[in-house]
């Protein structure tokens, strides 16, 4: 990537870029988890080689955007992040997504196919189930303060237990969390053709909320090379075990930066 297309894609507060770089490779687009913003992603770009782009996706309601109100609905959310991912298509990318940011970013790569836009190379699901066996959620974002806490409590690693035991912190997450849960809890899967893009499903050992048998299933949703990979640790594995799940993307990352071998005579 050059220069000249670095400068057409201007600064955006949809995305949080801790370490720009003026010629990336790839740019690795990493979607929150329910309730979360970027900083889940803070510290990727350290920990990642300089050539990796991190772009971490700062949706309305969370951190420095605070004071917007949180979109609720799949089809206005991913048409905005088309509007604002497409001028940073040129070039390689790759999605990252955990738990709803998984499932967001599938459906906004479907949106770009549609479009006729660049696809990523990779897309990393994290912590969530494939989209044909979402199923039904209970209306959790529709419940009362109490029943709605006592609700995410009881979803082992769901929620960092630091924000669990700060009320006024909660407070603050919880009309994201609603809105986020909401996208989920009215998702209904539609057959289309399978991506032509290299699907990594990851998933943890302990995560009873995504258990290993509704991972495999990601198969289906790809043509291309598809790895399923179980880390240790519950439903947030990617902030316990973070440099084994970066490991694992730098791998992939560096298959695509390989030059081609030639056929084996």
């Amino acid at each position: 990537m050059n220069s000249s297309s670095q400068t057409q894609a201007a600064p955006t507060p949809w995305l949080v870029r801790r370490k720009p770089s003026a010629e990336p490779r790839i740019r690795l687009f990493c979607f929150p988890h329910a309730g979360s913003g970027s900083l889940p992603y803070f510290k990727w770009p350290e920990l990642l080689p300089r050539d990796i782009d991190v772009c971490a996706v700062q949706l309305p309601g969370r951190e420095n955007r605070r004071q917007e109100p949180a979109l609720s609905n799949l089809q206005p959310l991913t048409a905005k992040l088309v509007e604002v991912l497409t001028p940073y298509l040129q070039g390689e990318f790759a999605f990252f997504g955990h738990s709803f940011g998984a499932l967001l970013s599938f459906e906004l790569i479907r949106e770009f196919r549609r479009r006729g836009l660049p696809l990523p190379r990779v897309l990393f699901a994290s912590g969530a189930k494939a989209p044909s066996r979402h199923g039904m959620m209970p209306r959790w974002s529709e419940l009362s303060r109490e029943d709605f806490v006592r609700e995410i409590s009881a979803r082992q690693g769901a929620v960092p237990r630091q924000l669990l035991a700060e009320p006024e912190l909660l407070d603050l997450i919880i009309p994201t969390l609603r809105a986020d849960l909401k996208v989920m809890e009215d998702y209904v899967y539609r057959e289309e053709p399978p991506l032509p893009v290299r699907l990594c499903v990851f998933g943890g050992t302990e995560d009873t909320e995504v258990p290993a048998a509704t991972l495999e299933p990601w198969r289906a949703e790809t043509r291309e090379a598809f790895t399923l990979r179980m880390f240790p640790g519950g439903h947030l594995f990617i902030n316990e075990v973070t440099e084994q799940v970066l490991q694992a993307i730098r791998h992939e990352l560096t298959l695509d930066a390989a030059p081609p071998q030639p056929p084996t005579p």
